[in-house]
């Protein structure tokens, strides 16, 4: 009978040393697997919401944004917006600049127009028509639209061009040309190629109304720096300047 009791307590006693030490074995195994875990699943650091990660480096996709987050997301909201020199960038963005190819300017080289994305000269602007007391012809326009005849008396170059509507043109001292169907309202450059001024004398006819003749002769007076302006109103009302 006494042996019996011990087998029963030896066999009691091995099967709970069982239980107990698969639970001490199990009990730190579970936080490390749950830190190992957390560890390989986090996908926002917290590096990139610290300087200067938080305002120079863009947070991984689907994270909260940061400082440099937000700045990039409103530029790239912002069409043709100009940055700062000292903003920061990254690779693949574009930051547009200003550019008016084709523009002529006074004393430029015969045949040379200024590349898209260069920093450009602006045409002489003419002035207002109510800075003039009197416009100097008036014309009848058709269907908005009038006729130019340039002339050239001068002894250079002259450029010219409809702002908006043509490219720079050419015209040798001596030759004339026309403008056709020029809509209204229009203005009308013209530039000496030596740096010289020219004097614009534009004339009218009852036999064509549409028409505006143009002589260009030598200005060796001129009273501005904006000499070589014709501006056509659509009334018909020209002013130079």
């Amino acid at each position: 009978m006494n042996r019996i009791n011990q087998l029963y307590l030896r066999r009691k006693v091995g099967i709970w040393g069982s239980i107990f030490g698969g639970l001490l074995i199990g009990i730190p195994a579970i936080p490390l697997a749950a830190s190992a875990q957390s560890s390989v699943l986090n996908p926002c650091p917290r590096i990139y919401y610290e300087e200067p990660f938080n305002s120079r480096n863009l947070v991984p996709q689907g994270c909260p944004s940061n400082a440099f987050t937000q700045q990039y997301s409103a530029l790239s909201a912002t069409p043709n917006r100009i940055v700062p020199a000292d903003a920061p960038t990254t690779p693949g963005e574009v930051v547009p600049t200003l550019s008016q190819p084709g523009v002529a300017v006074r004393g430029a080289t015969p045949g040379i127009t200024n590349p898209p994305g260069t920093a450009q000269t602006l045409p002489v602007q003419p002035p207002l028509p109510e800075e003039r007391s009197e416009p100097v012809a008036l014309l009848k326009p058709t269907g908005q639209q009038v006729s130019v005849r340039l002339k050239n008396n001068t002894n250079a170059l002259v450029t010219y061009e409809v702002t908006g509507q043509t490219g720079r043109r050419y015209l040798p001292g001596g030759e004339e040309a026309t403008l056709q169907n020029v809509p209204l309202p229009a203005t009308i450059t013209v530039v000496r190629q030596d740096d010289g001024f020219v004097k614009i004398l534009p004339v009218t006819t009852d036999a064509e109304p549409g028409l505006l003749a143009v002589s260009l002769d030598e200005d060796a007076t001129p009273l501005d720096d904006n000499q070589g302006v014709i501006r056509i109103q659509s009334d018909g009302q020209v002013f130079v300047n």
